[in-house]
């Protein structure tokens, strides 16, 4: 269903002009129609430019939608669920810094499902922010909290809404992550938001940055989209300076405390006491075995008096290892977390309990032959499905009836009952003007992916766009040429992002 035209002028009158918000957005890919495909799985994976906060445990949904009034026709999906706390986040650097004491104003765009108000905020920061586990940011400042310009009801059954707010900015700010930061009183057992775009743009105007476009590539050149980048770990060097030092395969182990190494902690998890046992009897100084420990602590108090906590249980561990169990100081690292990273459900009294506990993780370097497999995975090739021209009625978006048979002849080479990510990408050849060109190839994608979904592969498209003319697959000075680089390409990538 679509969005009536009340809602679009009311859009047009509250926003700031289009071109003025395109010429001066802070932001990079603001309406997450380009794509980045991560290098582990070689699979449409994310929006270029924006990365998850917990990329292992709690990672960007980036989603494609057909709904009208929108940006474009690719978002991104901010998970809240209640029961658990877990929580995904979106973060990107801007493409250039705010400047102190200077206005801007944020506009973004976007849908709910449900009747709970919109629940997302922005936080600015000068670094990245990255987390192992999903949960909400309990260490980081309320965000910027936007206001409802507008929230209207859609025969979909989503609720679109603008969220706009100005502000002056209180920092020399880099980087921006958006989600939510507080707790909600809401009982519902999820919530999703779904961004479609967003514009930070300085309220007095002026170009961007001479270094914006630098930025802009530096952010579309980053591929790795499951891990937290290695780049991250700079700021704790001295925490991760022994086991950054090589390729390592680690033995990660949970316990309450030091605890463990007696009888009756050993009784109690006997699961964790034989791991640790695994990792104790082959340490010997010359293997290269590391050690880190690291304290968790979720008790009633400030973050400095948690992880002060954290930091005195990992010293207990780690006083064990040296003294009773022949372990070198040169070979362990003792770090604390404090509150900032809970494992379990912080709304329950026993969630919290059990978010006091201890991380090691013995880990060895491995062998020239296993760093080489571990950097490089093998990566399998997506298959590309060519829709060719004659499938369309001519110079249409229309797909032609009568071939619908051949279309779903093609469509049977998508692999059934196994995990796909689908990219559907329109192209011409170069007779007409570029921009026609580029449009219709982007409205043939739109109609494919249409009757993708209508044939059931609907929740398995993570990006469509148009490349117009630019991508040829023939010559374009014969008649032959001209109608293969008239085509729309479905890439099926196997195994999930």
């Amino acid at each position: 269903m679509f969005l009536t035209y009340r809602h679009i002028l009311f859009f047009l009158l509250v926003l700031p002009p289009w071109w003025q918000v395109q010429a001066q957005n802070l932001v990079a890919n603001p309406s997450f129609e380009d794509v980045n495909i991560c290098t582990e799985f070689n699979a449409p994976c994310a929006p270029a430019a924006w990365e998850s906060v917990s990329p292992e445990s709690a990672k960007l949904d980036y989603m494609f939608h057909q709904y009208s009034g929108g940006a474009g026709n690719n978002l991104v999906r901010l998970v809240h669920r209640s029961q658990d706390a877990l929580r995904n986040y979106a973060q990107t650097r801007l493409l250039c810094p705010l400047e102190k004491g200077r206005s801007y104003r944020v506009t973004l765009v976007g849908w709910q499902d449900g009747d709970a108000p919109p629940a997302i905020e922005l936080r600015f920061d000068t670094t990245w922010t990255f987390r192992e586990t999903g949960g909400q940011l309990t260490d980081l400042q309320p965000g910027l909290q936007l206001d409802s310009a507008s929230v209207a009801a859609t025969g979909n059954k989503k609720r679109v809404f603008t969220l706009q707010k100005e502000f002056i900015a209180g920092d020399h700010y880099t980087h921006l992550v958006l989600g939510t930061f507080r707790k909600r009183p809401w009982s519902a057992a999820k919530i999703c938001n779904y961004i479609d775009s967003i514009a930070i743009t300085p309220v007095s105007g002026g170009p961007l940055c001479v270094t914006a476009a630098g930025q802009k590539d530096s952010l579309y050149n980053q591929h790795r989209r499951h891990s937290i980048p290695s780049r991250f770990y700079q700021h704790h060097e001295a925490r991760r300076r022994h086991l950054l030092e090589g390729p390592l395969k680690c033995i990660t182990v949970r316990v309450k405390d030091h605890t463990i190494f007696t009888a009756a902690g050993r009784a109690q998890n006997p699961e964790a006491a034989a791991r640790i046992d695994s990792a104790v009897r082959i340490y010997e100084p010359a293997t290269g075995m590391k050690v880190r420990i690291t304290g968790h602590s979720f008790r009633e108090g400030s973050f400095n008096y948690n992880k002060i906590v954290g930091e005195v249980n990992a010293k207990k561990v780690m006083d064990v290892l040296i003294y009773m169990k022949g372990f070198s100081f040169e070979d362990i690292t003792v770090d604390s977390r404090g509150n900032t990273q809970p494992a379990y459900d912080t709304a329950t009294a026993e969630g919290r309990e059990r978010n006091n506990f201890v991380e090691l993780e013995f880990c060895m370097p491995r062998s020239p032959e296993e760093a080489t497999v571990a950097a490089a995975p093998p990566v399998q090739r997506p298959d590309t499905l060519v829709v060719p021209d004659v499938l369309f009625l001519f110079n249409s978006d229309v797909l032609n009836t009568k071939l619908h048979r051949e279309l779903d002849k093609l469509l049977k080479k998508i692999p059934v009952g196994q995990p796909v990510q689908l990219q559907v990408i329109g192209h011409t050849d170069n007779r007409g003007e570029e921009d026609y060109n580029l449009e219709l190839s982007k409205r043939r994608a739109l109609a494919v992916a249409a009757y993708l979904k209508l044939q059931g592969w609907g929740n398995y498209i993570r990006h469509v766009a148009g490349e117009g003319e630019k991508r040829p697959a023939a010559s374009n000075e014969t008649m032959e040429g001209r109608q293969l680089n008239r085509r729309v390409e479905i890439i099926v990538y196997q195994g999930l992002d």
